[in-house]
């Protein structure tokens, strides 16, 4: 246990694709050294290296809490003539030449990074292993395989699609193999594993009330607000006035933007909070939204203008909005600010930006 003989190689860009709560260091870190013991492969960490674009604020953010963790931080920005993944192929084959007690290498990165190194590596006597998000099956070139879940938020719309669709062809039920079918067709390659659940659990999980199960694998599909979206239906004056304290005019853009997310039970706090970060991630997308998250930070209210869209009525639950904000926030970009000077003042910031009541 004492020898460090372990390489481990980052694209902090594709830890983007994972579920934010599977992003930090220390959680990725330990599933690899888990991985090596249990193959009693390596038993300590002698070489670390990040890659990223560091003018990406999430990508940094990421690459700066590997770098707390002891790794050299390499800047590779888009655009350049060695991608990110070159680059690290280029540096794993340097370190295995000039390290002769390297005996594993684990590569986080896209499939074919690990796989473009997997004949170097055993032909020098070297173990493989690849961390990759919403890999489902392993393949022969890997010694062991880690598998990240897939950022499940993009999984709303795809649903939202393929419901869309069962109900042009003049269908008001499914079964869930053909749910999955309809996923694929629009998906190829989809599976729902490659999130860390089955199709049953995301269909649960992100339709709100768009479904209601008639047996285990056959589902109604709802005509109202639903899976189709906020926005198709009406939520009643709750779910549309604009909260007292936010912007009028960007809560307005938040409200309209968050009506292509479907809704979710607000009585339930894991997807109240699931349903913020959609919300936050859509915030991301928009210039006007984004461009006031980058600076003074955009207020709680105007956050929350969205939520009550996409969670109408989640306020009665006694759900209070910085705890869901902060547990929305955790493990992304955004950030939440209390004002010490107007304590009532809360925003919520992308990373990059002056800290709101600073200069």
């Amino acid at each position: 246990m004492g020898r460090f003989d372990l390489g481990v190689f980052v694209d902090a860009h594709h830890l983007l694709e994972v579920e934010p709560a599977q992003r930090k260091a220390s959680d990725v870190l330990l599933r690899v050294q888990i991985a090596a013991e249990d193959r009693c492969m390596s038993f300590g960490m002698a070489n670390r290296l990040v890659v990223a674009d560091c003018s990406d604020a999430r990508a940094r953010a990421i690459a700066e809490d590997f770098g707390a963790a002891g790794f050299v931080i390499r800047h590779v920005p888009d655009g350049v003539a060695l991608s990110r993944g070159q680059v690290l192929t280029a540096q794993i084959i340097e370190a295995v030449a000039d390290r002769e007690e390297l005996r594993t290498i684990a590569v986080v990165a896209p499939e074919d990074v690990p796989l473009s190194v997997a004949d170097a590596l055993h032909r020098s006597g070297r173990a493989l292993i690849a961390c990759t998000a919403g890999a489902t099956r392993a393949s022969a070139a890997l010694d062991e395989l880690v598998t990240l879940s897939l950022d499940s938020t993009p999984l709303r719309s795809l649903i939202v699609e393929a419901v869309q669709s069962l109900r042009a062809a003049g269908r008001d039920e499914v079964r869930i193999p053909e749910m999955e079918s309809t996923l694929r067709r629009l998906k190829p390659g989809f599976t729902a594993a490659a999130y860390g659940m089955t199709t049953k659990q995301a269909l649960k999980i992100m339709s709100g009330s768009g479904f209601r199960f008639v047996a285990p694998d056959r589902a109604v599909l709802h005509t109202g607000n639903g899976v189709t979206g906020a926005g198709n239906g009406s939520n009643g004056s709750a779910a549309t006035a604009v909260p007292s304290g936010a912007e009028p005019g960007l809560a307005k853009a938040m409200m309209n933007a968050c009506s292509v997310l479907p809704e979710v039970a607000p009585d339930d706090e894991k997807a109240v909070v699931r349903a913020l970060r959609s919300v936050l991630d859509l915030a991301e997308e928009r210039h006007q939204l984004r461009e006031v998250a980058m600076g003074p930070g955009l207020a709680i209210q105007t956050v929350c203008a969205g939520l009550g869209v996409v969670a109408a009525g989640y306020r009665s639950m006694g759900f209070k909005a910085v705890d869901l904000c902060h547990l929305a926030a955790d493990g992304t970009a955004w950030t939440v600010f209390r004002n010490p000077d107007k304590p009532e003042d809360i925003r919520l910031q992308l990373s990059g930006g002056p800290a709101p009541g600073g200069p």
